[in-house]
């Protein structure tokens, strides 16, 4: 029988996977877990080439990400800087153990 916490937990493990599921976010993902509190702006300029060139799209997977709780966020004056949330990263590793 399915209890209201799993229920809970089930909802969360599919948003974050729904928000790992597109290869750019991924990609950024990757990227800032290897440079921990840069800026948007820098995550834009190391995207490979057939990878999104646009500021605004960087952006829109920036915010998906934060949302589903994967990145944090600080402002840094103008800029945006972007952390990977090691919480989250190891939550969600721990309830996919879980399915083995």
């Amino acid at each position: 029988m399915t209890t209201a916490h799993s229920y809970a937990n089930d909802r969360n493990i599919s948003y974050i996977c729904k928000a790992l599921g597109n290869p750019t976010r991924m990609q950024i993902l990757r990227y800032v877990n290897s440079h921990p509190n840069c800026i948007g702006n820098d995550i834009l300029l190391h995207m490979p080439q057939d990878g999104p060139h646009a500021q605004s799209t960087i952006s829109q997977h920036l915010r998906i990400l934060c949302k589903a709780g994967l990145l944090d966020s600080q402002d840094d004056g103008p800029a945006v800087c972007y952390r990977v949330n090691a919480d989250c990263v190891e939550w969600l590793r721990a309830q996919l153990a879980e399915l083995q």
